[in-house]
């Protein structure tokens, strides 16, 4: 099996490990014992257990930004043409793949809270938030483009207020699955993020 094929079945039974279990759950035998395979392939595809949590973290962030990416689509095939409505857009897709996917969604929280009590974990948190800050910026300079707008404050700002504001959108739509209560924040927010621009 190549390299990559088995790095990537790993990180998928390390996915179902702790979606049942927990972080703590996720120890590499029960991961290789859920993959089909021996402790020698996990290190063959890891130096370490913390490498492969980074590697998931990445993978799951970037599964998110997959989901805002393919809203977008939509609007720049021309079905929004307006700040607000692409804002809109990105923020139902992650909404879609929230209801979907929401054992990833509960899982990166659980991974960014073990990180933050882990010391020799604790950059695994900021590289998942510096990661997030960077893809929804570059999201940003896109919408703007697409639109016609320019940002009155720097993208980057405009990102960590979106990432702020996603990150409470998930954890109160994790606690009580309230999806219309969901859409109708998303609109809050759509028309707040718009504010920030004026037209080019």
């Amino acid at each position: 099996m190549p390299a990559a094929e088995r790095r990537a079945k790993l990180l998928e039974a390390a996915y179902r490990v702790m979606s049942e279990g927990g972080v703590a759950a996720g120890t590499t035998r029960a991961i290789v014992q859920e993959a089909g395979m021996s402790l020698a392939a996990f290190h063959y595809c890891f130096d370490s257990r913390e490498e492969m949590l980074r590697a998931l973290i990445v993978d799951l962030s970037e599964r998110e930004r997959g989901s805002a990416r393919l809203a977008l689509a939509a609007a720049e095939a021309g079905t929004v043409t307006d700040l607000a409505g692409t804002v809109r857009m990105a923020l139902l897709g992650y909404l879609d793949h929230l209801e979907q996917r929401s054992g990833e969604e509960l899982l990166l929280l659980e991974l960014n809270h073990h990180a933050l009590r882990t010391p020799a974990l604790r950059e695994l948190a900021t590289e998942q938030y510096r990661g997030y800050y960077d893809g929804i910026q570059q999201l940003l300079v896109g919408m703007a483009e697409q639109t016609g707008v320019r940002w009155r404050v720097g993208p980057e700002q405009v990102a960590r207020l979106a990432v702020t504001l996603t990150d409470g959108l998930t954890t109160t739509w994790l606690a009580d699955r309230d999806s219309a209560a969901a859409r109708e924040t998303i609109e809050t927010i759509a028309e707040m993020v718009a504010g920030l621009a004026a037209p080019a």
